[in-house]
């Protein structure tokens, strides 16, 4: 009897170690037919990386529903998304650059051949003293213009770059606006332009001082240059909770309507341009104002232009 429950215990022991080892031999087989499968996934998905890498072609990964792979797939979407949106970004700064370099060179060639021709007058020795002096004042306007088109060119390129660490300080706004004029006084005078100035007592301008004296200048010249003999220039400034407001107003002929969209671009001329104007200052004003918390716009006041720059206030 006993030696007949030993047997039976074999055969049962017997039965039992086959179905656990045909189970384990299913799970080894199991296990070895996924890890392949998704060996085989990673290396199509290797591929395409190179593919994007390498050879410019679009992501065309598949999706797949397992946890890793999921993951793996989402990181790689963002990734080639990034490099795309990247790529994209360099495209343009380099057009950019191109345009601006071809503008620069023929902003610069323009009073250099000028220049050119001034010196090889000069070297005639049958000129009158009256007509060297005519030629060598016409030769340091020149060089004026080159000097003001490089410096306002390099002052852009700072922007640009982020380069520049603006001041935050409390601007005196009377201080601001008669160091604005002094340097148009006499021009003023010449052509009997007429200065109307309004600020509330207790606006309070906030900025790097020096800058913003740039900006509100450039615009001031532009303003002045479109005025005829006894025309009014008008500057008011004003607060309100959420901003500070600088208006600078002329009644002289005002912007072409096409003009309207371009007039803050780097180059651009419009149809009432002065002869003299390289139309980058009101470009550079843009920078300026932009980088210190503010906006500019500009529209027709009929008669002549409003230009209107807000400089928002931070809020906590």
């Amino acid at each position: 009897m006993i030696n007949f429950i030993i047997i039976v215990f074999i055969i049962v022991g017997f039965i039992i170690s086959i179905k656990t080892g045909v189970l384990l031999l299913l799970i080894s087989l199991i296990f070895l037919l996924d890890k392949k499968h998704k060996d085989k996934k990673l290396e199509d998905i290797s591929k395409q990386i190179d593919d994007i890498l390498y050879h410019d072609k679009e992501l065309y990964i598949n999706e797949y529903n397992e946890g890793a792979l999921c993951i793996l797939e989402n990181e790689i979407q963002k990734l080639v998304l990034k490099l795309h949106n990247q790529n994209e970004l360099l495209q343009q700064e380099r057009l950019l650059l191109k345009e601006s370099l071809e503008d620069v060179s023929h902003q610069i060639k323009t009073p250099l051949t000028s220049l050119n021709l001034i010196v090889e007058r000069l070297k005639d020795n049958q000129l009158t003293n009256q007509e060297k002096k005519e030629l060598l004042k016409e030769e340091i306007k020149l060089l004026d213009k080159i000097e003001w088109l490089i410096q306002s060119l390099m002052k852009l390129a700072q922007i640009d770059a982020h380069s520049i660490k603006f001041n935050k300080e409390e601007i005196d706004c009377d201080e601001l606006i008669k160091k604005v004029i002094e340097p148009f006084e006499i021009y003023m005078d010449l052509k009997d332009i007429q200065l109307e100035y309004e600020h509330s007592k207790e606006t309070i301008l906030y900025g790097d001082k020096q800058w913003i004296l740039e900006a509100i200048s450039n615009i001031v010249k532009n303003c002045l240059e479109h005025l005829d003999v006894g025309g009014i220039l008008k500057i008011v400034i004003e607060d309100n909770p959420l901003y500070s407001e600088v208006i600078i107003q002329d009644n002289g002929k005002g912007i072409d309507p096409k003009d309207l969209p371009h007039l803050f671009e780097r180059f651009y001329k419009g149809q009432n341009s002065h002869q003299n104007s390289v139309g980058i200052g009101l470009a550079l004003s843009k920078k300026i104002i932009e980088s210190q918390n503010g906006i500019i716009t500009a529209e027709n006041s009929y008669p002549g232009a409003k230009f209107i720059i807000h400089f928002y206030k931070e809020t906590i």
